[in-house]
């Protein structure tokens, strides 16, 4: 199980830049999309493994197989063998496909604020997992 210790201080993703992405001109949603920005992320994160900000963790590995961490790349600060383990992602240089994955997931969110839409034909779009599929990591 991945707990945050200490969230992310900065998103990859400014809200300048979302608010362009998504033609907002008005400041009236700066909190929502703020909050959708995170939630993007954080998406995108769980689905590659791959670290996008600065953050603390706090994993415990579920069954009796050594489990490699779930997010990367990172830095060990409990002791080897230790439990739960505590890690602090160290991203690198954001990957284009992955900021681009964020944005379209960024504007799916603000486009679709309920878990159920009426009376509408819906059509998944591929595109964000094919911007995160060459990152994802392949775990044994």
């Amino acid at each position: 199980m991945l707990r945050t210790v200490s969230p992310a201080t900065e998103e990859p993703v400014s809200l300048s830049e979302a608010k362009a992405h998504l033609v907002v001109i008005h400041d009236a949603d700066d909190a929502l999309i703020g909050a959708f920005i995170a939630a993007a992320r954080e998406s995108v994160e769980r689905n590659t493994g791959y670290a996008l900000v600065e953050a603390s963790y706090e994993w415990t590995p579920v069954g009796q197989r050594q489990s490699p961490l779930p997010i990367e790349p990172a830095t060990v600060t409990s002791a080897a063998g230790e439990y739960p383990v505590l890690f602090t992602t160290t991203p690198g240089p954001m990957p284009g496909p992955l900021r681009a994955a964020i944005l379209l997931t960024l504007g799916d969110l603000y486009a679709n604020r309920e878990g159920l839409v009426v009376g509408a034909t819906c059509v998944e779009n591929p595109t964000v997992d094919r911007l995160m599929f060459p990152y994802r990591r392949v775990l044994p």
